[in-house]
C-alpha cells in the first residue's frame, strides 16, 4: 500500500512539474489558474463526490461512513488544539497562519486524487467524510480565526459551498438508491477524472510564484509542517489503533490526514490582510515534503 501511494505521489509531483514549467513559461496565466480552479472547485469536485457514491448501498458501508466523519471529525479537532497551544502564544498576528497551516490539511485538491489513484472509488467514498467535516470547520473555526470574529461565519456560505453539495447530492443518490442515467453517469465520470491532472497542474502553478529555495530556508515553517505532516497523522495512527479502525477507513481518512497544508490558507490569509507570503510558503514546502511523508504514514500504519 505504502508503496502503491508513493507511485501515485511521484505521479502527482511530475504533474505539478508540468504546472511549474507552465507558470514559468507564462502558458498558464493568473487568470488561468483562477479559472481552472473554479471549475474544479463549483463542476469537478462534486462529480468525484457522485462518480464514487454511485454504488450499491448496504448498511454495512453507512456504519463505516460514519465512523469515517467520526474519525475525521476527532484528527482534525485534535490538530486544531494543538497548534492552538503551540502557536497562539505568539505576539504576531502571523499565529492565526500557523494555526490554520497546521490543522487544515489539502483534502480536496491532494487527497482525492490520491485515494482515487491508490485505492479507487471506495478510498474516495470514506475520504469524503473529510471533505465534508474539513469544509464545516474551515468555515466556521477557519473564518474566526482568520478574522478574529464570529460576525464573518455565514450559514449560507457553509451550506453553498461546492464540496457540502457535492456531498449531499452524493449521499442522496446513495441512501435513495438512484442510479444516473448511462449517458449522465458518464458524462460525470469524465468529468471526474479531470481532477488530478487539473488540481495537480494549479498546484504547480501556484508553487512557481515563491523563490523556493528563499521558502526552504525560512526555518519558522518547519515547525507547522511538523505539526501537519508528522505529528497529526502519527496521533491519527494511534487512534486508528486503539478504535480497531477498519483498515480502509484508516487509510483514506490518513491520507487524507497526511496530505500538506491546505491552499485555501493562502487565500484566506489575502483576503484577511496576514502575511500570505508566509502563507504560501507554507504550502509550498509542505507540499514538497509530502511526497516523502504521506507514503511514509501509510507504511508506518
Amino acid at each position: 500500500m505504502a508503496t502503491t501511494v508513493f507511485i501515485q505521489v511521484l505521479i502527482i509531483f511530475f504533474l505539478m512539474a508540468i504546472g511549474f514549467v507552465l507558470k514559468k513559461t507564462k502558458v498558464l496565466t493568473e487568470k488561468g489558474m483562477k479559472e481552472i480552479t473554479n471549475i474544479l472547485l463549483i463542476v469537478v469536485t462534486p462529480c468525484v463526490l457522485i462518480n464514487a457514491y454511485q454504488r450499491e448501498f448496504n448498511k454495512a458501508d453507512l456504519i463505516k461512513l460514519l465512523w469515517a466523519v467520526l474519525f475525521a471529525f476527532i484528527t482534525i479537532l485534535l490538530s486544531i488544539i494543538i497548534a492552538t497551544i503551540v502557536f497562539k502564544k505568539e505576539k504576531s498576528l502571523k499565529y492565526r497562519v500557523s494555526i490554520f497551516g497546521s490543522a487544515y490539511s489539502n483534502c480536496g485538491f491532494m487527497a482525492i486524487p490520491l485515494l482515487s489513484a491508490s485505492m479507487g472509488e471506495e478510498g474516495v467514498f470514506f475520504g469524503s467524510a473529510y471533505l465534508a467535516i474539513f469544509t464545516i470547520l474551515y468555515w466556521t473555526h477557519g473564518i474566526c480565526l482568520y478574522s478574529g470574529t464570529i460576525k464573518e461565519v455565514s450559514i449560507k456560505k457553509i451550506i453553498t459551498n461546492p464540496g457540502i453539495i457535492g456531498v449531499t447530492i452524493a449521499l442522496l443518490l446513495f441512501l435513495l438508491q438512484i442510479k444516473l442515467p448511462f449517458v449522465l453517469k458518464e458524462t460525470v465520470s469524465y468529468m471526474a477524472s479531470l481532477n488530478t491532472p487539473l488540481a495537480m497542474v494549479i498546484m504547480g502553478g501556484y508553487l512557481a510564484q515563491i523563490n523556493l529555495k528563499s521558502s526552504l530556508k525560512n526555518f519558522s515553517i518547519y515547525l507547522v509542517i511538523f505539526i501537519r505532516l508528522i505529528l497529526t497523522p502519527i496521533l491519527a495512527i494511534i487512534i486508528a489503533k486503539l478504535l480497531k479502525m477498519d483498515t480502509t477507513i484508516a487509510r483514506s481518512i490518513l491520507i487524507s490526514t497526511a496530505c500538506p497544508t491546505a491552499s485555501v490558507t493562502t487565500l484566506l490569509a489575502s483576503k484577511y490582510d496576514l502575511d500570505a507570503v508566509y502563507a504560501t510558503e507554507i504550502v509550498s514546502v509542505a507540499t514538497i515534503l509530502s511526497v516523502i511523508t504521506i507514503p511514509l504514514v501509510i507504511m508506518l500504519y
